[in-house]
């Protein structure tokens, strides 16, 4: 059985030169092909997102977030055995990335260190997609993202 690759997902509506500012970049990491495919017809929609490359482990996370340009990492974190300590390596590899971790249940041990080590956002597995956009938008700005719960545990 052939070993699943990086990939790199290429704009629908190819860039003029100089514009690349205007798109929030965004690496999908995530175990399931079936959530990361619906990621990416979320945010075909959108004008301002795009899929630049997209992992379904953290050995090719890790490459990706060498290899593509992202603004923002979408990260499950399932993915490593210690999301806390995968968030630190990934954002000492490339400091400038800002990471949206997915957690499969609400954890406030998790949540409080994920945020200690520098991730920007956590979201549930269960997000709605409309907030997914609204949080990558917030994030690429230099917003934090918490749903209520999580920022009373952050506070």
């Amino acid at each position: 059985m052939a070993s699943p690759q990086l990939s790199l997902e290429q704009p629908e509506h190819p860039l003029e030169s100089g514009t690349e500012g205007q798109f929030i970049r965004v690496i999908t990491a995530d175990t399931q092909a079936i959530f990361r495919a619906g990621l990416r017809k979320i945010f075909a929609v959108e004008d301002d997102i795009r899929v630049v490359g997209q992992a379904e482990s953290l050995a090719q996370t890790m490459a990706a977030v060498k290899r593509f340009p992202a603004d923002i990492l979408l990260f499950e974190a399932m993915m490593a055995p210690n999301p806390a300590e995968a968030v630190s390596d990934l954002l000492r590899q490339n400091p400038a990335l800002k990471l949206v971790v997915i957690i499969t249940e609400p954890n406030e041990e998790l949540t409080l260190e994920l945020f200690r080590r520098g991730a920007h956002g956590i979201i549930s597995r269960e997000v709605e997609p409309e907030l997914v956009v609204e949080c990558f938008r917030k994030v690429s700005a230099g917003e934090p993202w918490l749903d209520r719960r999580e920022t009373q545990w952050v506070l």
